[in-house]
């Protein structure tokens, strides 16, 4: 009677203990994604297209505290709604951002790739291209917190056979990052897609 007791308790307490651990639990689901790298002074940085509201501001500061003298940044593909003239590319606007956060015109480094780039594989691929033409040995990258752990792996991935050193600079996003992501539901999404996301990019690359 005691043993069955205890193995109809033992369920009860699994999840009454994971009731209240959940926000240590789920902030570890959200930190497994966030990869971030002592930072050295480098040759550029590198900002990936994305949140406008977080991203370009890192950078700045990355550059105003003198760690690099560049920001350099892949046009991004220009979308239906680009074409049609009803919002920004949202590099022109990561670049507008720059400027008004106090980085020179002369500093600011837009990549033209064909086409534009669609997803950060083809940043990448871009960031290749620069550094074999002009001599880049170091970049830190700027993006967001929860995109981190995916980018680390796929810049070291087509950069690998270059003598190019990378460092992760990651920036949480304004409204969630890896403490809070299941609080709202742009988080619950975000975090969920980047972990497909992982996934698809280490089976396909």
């Amino acid at each position: 009677m005691r043993k069955i007791l205890i193995l109809l308790l033992l369920p009860v307490l699994l999840l009454a203990a994971l009731y209240v651990f959940r926000d240590n639990a789920l902030a570890a689901v959200g930190n497994f994604l966030v990869v971030r790298d002592k930072l050295e002074p480098a040759d550029i940085i590198f900002l990936l297209n994305g949140d406008p509201t977080v991203r370009p501001g890192h950078a700045a500061a990355l550059l105003h505290q003198g760690m690099a003298r560049q920001v350099v940044i892949a046009r991004a593909e220009d979308s239906e709604g680009v074409q049609f003239g009803a919002y920004p590319n949202v590099t022109d606007t990561n670049i507008v951002m720059l400027k008004q956060l106090g980085v020179p015109e002369g500093s600011i480094v837009q990549l033209r790739p064909p086409g534009g780039v669609k997803h950060t594989k083809d940043e990448a691929d871009a960031l290749l291209a620069y550094t074999r033409e002009h001599s880049i040995h170091s970049v830190i990258i700027v993006t967001s917190d929860l995109h981190s752990r995916r980018a680390r792996f796929i810049f070291k991935k087509v950069l690998s056979g270059s003598p190019v050193r990378v460092m992760l600079a990651p920036i949480s996003d304004r409204k969630y990052g890896a403490n809070n992501w299941w609080k709202q539901e742009e988080g619950l999404i975000g975090c969920q897609n980047e972990y497909l996301k992982l996934v698809y990019y280490h089976l396909k690359y």
